[in-house]
Parts: structure tokens; C-alpha cells; sequence
């Protein structure tokens, strides 16, 4: 089967004020981390789709399995970046048949959770799996091949939850505990390292 990830970090972390998928996790970066999760699984081919840290991004991430894709209209929202990233992403594997959005700023993201969605679509036989936190399907999202014309009409700063609501029926979930932590402020960053520090990242 042909997949792909697709793992988005285009903005700019006006919250933050600096490259937030870029703080230390560990020994790593948090996006390093991500990364190297998502490589567990070895999908056909991994996108990350860059923006305003394009730059920082491009010197740490160097893993040849991995693209970068720069989308310099980041600011007309999350919809351009799916769409360049997906573009790009069929370029390298035309036959792609299911596909992961993840966001760069969910730290406790790993490849068991992964995992569990692409069986739980191979049980279900559902075209949409999205992880669920605090009562809210998210990312990451996994979407088969049917709704990659639904991406490309996405406007603005919608991601692809817009998609999930159209099609309940269609929809299957799994708990993601620590899903609602995603790094948008130092405090936030602050609260991570507390968790991550009690050995709750696993």
C-alpha cells in the first residue's frame, strides 16, 4: 500500500515569537522527534511543508527520506499549505492511497498512535480516522485517496476538520490523551517539559 505523511510547519508562532517545532524534546527537537515516529512506520514518502522558519527548519531536518516542500504564501492560511504539500506529495507517489496530516506542535505525538489508526481504518473500513482530545476529532488526521479533491477546495486557515464534518458518517476516532497539548506558548512549552520531564511522553 502506498501512503504518505504529511506533516505540517509552515506558520509563523506569532504566540511564541520563535520556531516552536524547533524546541528542544529531550535530546532532539520536537519536529526531529515527529519525524523519527513517523519513520517507525515507514511510509512511502514524508512531507514537511516549511514557511516562515523555512531556513531553521531546512538546517536541522537533513533526513533524505524526508521533503521539504516551502509554501511562501503561509499566510493565506493552513488550507495552501495541505494543498502545496499534497500536490507535492502526489508528484512522489501517484498512487498514493491513504494519507496522515499532523501538525508540528503535538509533542506526545508517536508511532503506536499511528499505528492504531491505520489498523482501526483497515478494521473499519472508514475513509476518515482523526485522533480525539478533550471531546474534539483532530489531528492527526488519517484520509484516504477520496478525499484528496475535498483538500484541494479547502479555503483560508480551515484544515482539514472542515472535511470531518461534512462526513460523521464516515468518521472513525481514537482517543489521543495528550493530543491537547500542542506548543503555542511558552507556557505551554513550560507545562511539556513538566510532563515530559515526569515521563509521561511514551
Amino acid at each position: 500500500m502506498n501512503w504518505g505523511v504529511m506533516i505540517l510547519a509552515a506558520g509563523e508562532a506569532s504566540r511564541m515569537g520563535k520556531a516552536k517545532m524547533l524546541l528542544p524534546c529531550k535530546d532532539k527537537t520536537i519536529l526531529e522527534k515527529i519525524v523519527d515516529e513517523v519513520l517507525i512506520l515507514d511510509p512511502s514518502v514524508v512531507t514537511i511543508v516549511t514557511g516562515h522558519y523555512h531556513q531553521e527548519i531546512s538546517s536541522v531536518i537533513k533526513n533524505e527520506q524526508v521533503n521539504l516542500v516551502r509554501n511562501n504564501n503561509y499566510n493565506m492560511g493552513m488550507s495552501s499549505s495541505i494543498q502545496m504539500g499534497l500536490t507535492a506529495m502526489q508528484q512522489q507517489c501517484p498512487n498514493m492511497q491513504l494519507m496522515f496530516i499532523l501538525v508540528a506542535d503535538q509533542p506526545f505525538l508517536n508511532s503506536a498512535l499511528l499505528q492504531k489508526m491505520i489498523l482501526l481504518h483497515t478494521g473499519t473500513k472508514k475513509g476518515l480516522v482523526a485522533a480525539c482530545y478533550q471531546d474534539v476529532a483532530g489531528t492527526p488526521l488519517l484520509l484516504t485517496a477520496k478525499y484528496f479533491n475535498e483538500l484541494n477546495q479547502l479555503k483560508g486557515d480551515k484544515g482539514a476538520r472542515a472535511i470531518l464534518h461534512r462526513h460523521p458518517s464516515d468518521l472513525e476516532t481514537i482517543d489521543f490523551e495528550l493530543g491537547w497539548l500542542d506548543i503555542d506558548t511558552a507556557a505551554d512549552y513550560e507545562r511539556f517539559c513538566e510532563l515530559l520531564n515526569k515521563g509521561n511522553a511514551d
